[in-house]
């Protein structure tokens, strides 16, 4: 994306969202009353947060009815400062739910945009983790950018693929095809063969939060010596 590579971070980050928000044909608009310092209905002390209780770079977007919060990481991958970081766009997050419906806010997401070099630095990819566990007040998504500026757009591509904005249904004709003519017992790029693995993921995905994880682990093995046997 030529026409986005000399604009600051925050600014390509956004350019490149809206531009993957129109391609499907989203509603793209700005809502700078939810990046403000003051909760809906209020321009008093004691509605208003202080300018240090808040990020100093901060934009919304409202992108077909998910409300995005768009923000930076500090340069430098410290914990302490991703947590400093982290406290100020809850807050803004708080800000912005004040002006939400309570289905609008269950939509309320956060991405921000790491600084270059931050995605195969180990620290960056630890507190990048760090931060995506985080569930209070919205969901939050981190790119974390490469060191080489060649390879933006597919960085940024895997990052899309982790949001709303992920389209996998779309995948190519050709590409589906080609899934649906596999033989099950093709290896997996894993060198399982595909039935195992497929096995491995039933198993996975049928138990519930309560299932002995003894029973989990025999099932397991089960599938592993059908493989042997077969």
């Amino acid at each position: 994306m030529s026409e986005t590579s000399e604009l600051e971070p925050l600014g390509e980050f956004m350019s490149r969202v809206c531009g993957a928000a129109t391609e499907r044909r989203l509603l793209v608009k700005e809502d700078p009353r939810l990046a403000g310092r003051s909760f809906n209905g209020g321009s008093s002390a004691a509605t208003t947060l202080e300018a240090d209780e808040l990020p100093a770079e901060v934009k919304v977007l409202r992108i077909g009815r998910y409300t995005v919060i768009f923000g930076t990481l500090p340069d430098a991958p410290s914990l302490p400062s991703v947590r400093e970081t982290l406290r100020r766009y809850r807050n803004q997050c708080v800000v912005a739910r004040s002006f939400l419906s309570a289905n609008e806010s269950l939509d309320l997401q956060l991405f921000l945009v790491g600084p270059r070099g931050s995605e195969w630095e180990r620290k960056w990819k630890s507190l990048g983790l760090f931060l995506e566990r985080d569930d209070r007040v919205a969901r939050k998504l981190a790119w974390l950018r490469p060191r080489d500026a060649p390879r933006d757009d597919e960085s940024f591509d895997e990052f899309l693929r982790r949001t709303f904005l992920a389209r996998p249904w779309e995948e190519d004709e050709e590409d589906l095809r080609k899934n649906q003519s596999l033989d099950l017992d093709e290896p997996t790029p894993s060198g399982l063969p595909r039935s195992t693995a497929e096995a491995f993921d039933n198993i996975a995905l049928e138990g519930d939060d309560d299932r002995p994880a003894d029973e989990i682990v025999e099932a397991l093995i089960q599938a592993w010596e059908q493989r042997e046997t077969s």
